[in-house]
């Protein structure tokens, strides 16, 4: 179940990740629900435009949308208004502020002329709270139609690459002066970069487009190529012929990019294949082992276990076989097993804890007992830890004492220094829990408990997993996002039974997979009867007070106990145990029982706890699977909202083909 649960929620973690990847923009405080065009051309070259906002606002004091100047495409705009569209439909014309304000108040607006750029900004009201509002922005642009003598062209970008608000839809309605005779003439092209919106000739007057979700900085812009007698006369005139050279440029962008919208499609196939043969493998591969390969039980299953599984154990031994640790230990795991080495080091006699003079768990101090230092009857991973501790003792950091501390010898360390000393050295931290899993791991082989086999055929089966999981993911982001497949596939017409398969497959192969899993054993069976006692040793600590023992253990026995008991994690639970079925539990002393003493009343678990975070925290930090940090800068009231501007790179929209009207699809 634990193999099935991460992948389940790794695969969750990946979807909300490129969900967030494919929605998170740059203006996350702005969001169109729909933005609308409404363009009459006229037949002195001129076109009116009318842009309706629906859009929520979050933040945000004042909006504002800006034209760069380029007389290329236009000469001048004029006659900019903005007006608010009630919940009943009323429109409401905002009042003209007449000049540029960076936050402009709440019912008014500026159009003006800024130079290099001509800009519109209106106040919202929502600096400090959030809505949804509709808006009307109307303006005159001057020359939009280039006159020439074999065509009339129109070559306007409604969004320009620097707009910031992500779009759910947008529409546009483009009008033309009067019908053309011959609706051949009138001829279309869409572009926008995501290849996710369709451009029609709606009649010989009207031309319609539409794009949807589309995300910041995205631009979206129209070319028309009319009749010449459209246009009556345009400021912007020029002798020459220009409607060839649209077609053949149009025809290069779209020549161009179909070559790289075939290739496109064949990695894609190439991908899918591999996907579906990967998980097809590992679809039979894991039926058959769950037909040829038998389950390994234990010989005799417990349900409580009164003794020691096996005397010569280390907590570290013991936790790594209860939890199935053949990958090592987490991070978290690893807190524990210093923890309880160190009481085991205590209960050996090697090193000795004591209380603080002033109770308190930072000073509670840690000798290293110079008697003792022979580490002949230590096993190999508590020579690590125990290596570790006189390591800290020696280096312990010295900046931490304040005025009227006592510093340490080199055989001492208080909490508050070991869990600097940790913080500290984050490598060596990392080095420990490496030595730790190495030894540990070639113990346990050797001692015939974890099956080498098992666990690379275990591995084998989980890297299918981790390739059925990420190669779909891999192929989205390869081809730049998820509405790029999405379109890919609807264009290449996949039935989407073969897609619903496809899934269907991949939860298959999941199921399989943990099934599969269950049966491959990476222990022996002499592993797997351990582990079974393991488990059922754990259960009788955390129980212990009601089981109501005929021979209730001798106290010192729980001495060795409350050592695993801090390796799984239990020991507080323990305690509360003890005190219960021992009612002098409290007054037994030192010298008898140290390690409960300790337990008991230097607050062990409470100090070990912070010591063992700490190991965690630095494990995570010096592996680089951890820590975080936090975003800074400041943002203005007012967000940029688009910037409309002539790019050199351009995409079109694939149209739906009403009247024979001439499109080809590019994208990159």
């Amino acid at each position: 179940m634990k193999v099935l649960k991460r992948t389940i929620i790794a695969i969750f973690l990946m979807i909300f990740a490129l969900s967030i990847f494919n929605k998170a923009e740059a203006s996350s405080n702005l969001y169109l629900n729909n933005l609308n065009f409404d363009v009459q051309i006229n037949s002195d070259g001129s076109m009116d435009v009318v842009e309706t906002w629906n859009i929520d606002i979050s933040q945000t004091n004042t909006l504002y949308k800006t034209f760069k100047f380029d007389s290329t495409k236009y000469s001048s705009i004029t006659n900019g208004k903005v007006s608010k569209i009630s919940s009943s439909g009323a429109v409401i014309p905002l009042t003209d502020y007449g000049e540029y304000a960076y936050h402009v108040p709440v019912g008014e607006y500026y159009f003006l002329n800024m130079g290099s750029n001509y800009e519109v900004a209106w106040g919202t009201g929502y600096e400090n709270s959030s809505g949804t509002e509709n808006y009307k922005i109307s303006y005159h642009v001057n020359d939009a139609v280039a006159l020439y003598n074999d065509c009339a062209e129109m070559y306007w970008q409604f969004i320009g690459s620097d707009f910031e608000v992500p779009a759910k839809k947008i529409t546009g309605t483009i009008k033309l002066p009067e019908e053309v005779q011959n609706i051949d003439e009138l001829r279309v092209w869409g572009h926008t970069p995501d290849l996710n919106g369709t451009i029609t000739k709606e009649s010989n007057d009207t031309v319609k487009f539409e794009i949807n979700n589309n995300k910041a900085e995205k631009m979206v812009e129209v070319r028309i190529a009319m009749p010449r007698d459209e246009i009556i006369y345009s400021g912007r005139t020029y002798n020459a012929n220009k409607l060839s050279n649209i077609l053949q440029e149009e025809n290069e962008w779209a020549n161009d990019a179909n070559a790289s919208r075939i290739g496109k499609i064949v990695i894609s196939a190439i991908l899918c294949l591999v996907i579906f043969g990967i998980l097809i493998y590992f679809a039979i591969k894991n039926i058959k082992v769950l037909l040829t390969v038998k389950k390994v039980v234990p010989t005799i299953h417990y349900d409580y276990f009164r003794d020691l599984p096996r005397e010569d154990a280390t907590p570290a031994e013991s936790l790594y076989i209860l939890k199935e640790n053949y990958q090592g230990f987490n991070q978290y795991d690893l807190g524990k097993v210093f923890s309880s080495t160190i009481l085991n080091l205590a209960l050996k006699k090697y090193i000795k804890i004591e209380e603080a003079i002033d109770k308190s768990k930072d000073n509670t101090k840690i000798t290293i007992l110079e008697n003792n230092l022979n580490q002949v009857q230590l096993n190999s991973d508590e020579i690590i830890i125990y290596n570790f501790l006189i390591t800290a003792c020696k280096n312990k950091t010295k900046s931490i004492f304040g005025i009227g501390e006592e510093q340490t010898s080199e055989n001492e360390i208080t909490m508050k220094e070991l869990k600097k000393y940790i913080s500290n050295n984050s490598s060596k931290v990392v080095s420990l829990k490496s030595s730790l899993d190495k030894v540990i791991k070639s113990k346990l082989v050797n001692n015939q408990i974890l099956d080498l086999k098992g666990i690379k055929r275990r591995r084998a089966n989980m890297a299918g997993c981790s390739l059925g999981v990420f190669i779909p993911f891999v192929l989205v982001f390869l081809l730049d996002n998820l509405e790029f497949v999405t379109n890919t596939v609807n264009s290449i017409g996949i039935p989407w039974y073969l897609l619903a398969f496809a899934g269907i497959l991949l939860i298959a192969d999941f199921v399989l997979i943990n099934l599969a899993n269950k049966r491959i054993s990476v222990y022996t069976q002499e592993g797997v009867d351990e582990r079974d006692k393991w488990i059922a040793f754990k259960k009788y600590m955390e129980d212990f007070s009601l089981l109501k023992e005929k021979d209730v253990p001798d106290l010192a026995l729980w001495e060795k106990y409350l050592v695993y008991a801090t390796a799984f994690g239990i020991s507080e639970k323990v305690i509360k145990e003890l005190k219960i079925v021992y009612p002098d539990f409290d007054n037994y002393d030192y010298n008898i029982y140290p390690t409960i003493f300790i337990m008991s009343h230097m607050d062990f678990s409470s100090s070990f706890r912070s010591v063992s975070n700490a190991m965690s925290s630095s494990f995570s930090a010096g592996s680089g699977g951890g820590g975080g940090f936090s975003g800074g800068g400041g943002r203005r009231r007012r967000r940029p909202v688009v910037e409309e501007e002539d790019k050199t790179s351009f995409f079109l929209l694939q149209p739906k083909p009403k009247r024979d009207v001439p499109f080809w699809v590019i994208f990159y």
